[in-house]
């Protein structure tokens, strides 16, 4: 089980884990580091069902051949997915349609306004109304507030916004989501 020891290695181009028959691409995009921590817990709970796994952020991704199931997954800014994560789902979009596929999205929105899941959901409609790729489900996490991780003009933002400071990060929402779309994507 992890704990968040993830955090500190977002900056890491590729991590492969487990040894199973099943290959899953894990693709995120953050400027934080925040989204690296989930989806570095997303591969490691595949991995322990016994996939092989991939988790590469957005910069290292080619394409998803060869992989028998993908997850993307970006934090958000201004109420938007990560510009270079939007471009590589539409880019391999033709690809996405023909496999099973799994969106996250890590929010502060999530840790100090719960209330507002459907709103943070709907950030991934963009993708899919111009990619066409269907996800088999969508998992929203909480992020997190560190003001060194953010620039001044953001933290000037943030604070304005009376935004809760600290890790909201629930890793054990992380795994047990993970779990659950594991059946939905086909991965053991």
């Amino acid at each position: 089980m992890m704990d968040g020891s993830f955090e500190t290695n977002w900056d890491l181009a590729r991590t492969t884990m487990g040894g199973g028959m099943s290959r899953v691409l894990v693709v995120y995009g953050t400027k934080t580091g925040c989204t690296a921590g989930v989806a570095e817990q997303i591969g490691a709970t595949f991995a322990e069902a016994g996939a092989i796994v991939d988790v590469v952020p957005v910069a290292d991704a080619s394409s998803p051949d060869g992989y028998d199931a993908v997850v993307v997954g970006s934090g958000v800014r201004v109420a938007q997915w990560h510009a270079p994560v939007k471009e590589w789902v539409t880019a391999n979009a033709a690809m996405l349609k023909g496999m099973p596929i799994a969106f996250f999205t890590a929010c502060l929105t999530m840790a100090s306004e719960p209330e507002k899941a459907d709103e943070v959901r709907a950030y991934t409609d963009p993708i899919v109304e111009e990619t066409g790729v269907q996800p088999v489900d969508i998992g929203l996490f909480a992020g997190m507030n560190e003001p060194k991780t953010f620039s001044l003009p953001e933290r000037l933002i943030l604070k304005v916004m009376k935004a809760p400071e600290g890790d909201f990060r629930d890793y054990e929402a992380v795994v047990e989501w993970t779990r659950g779309v594991a059946g939905k994507l086909g991965v053991s």
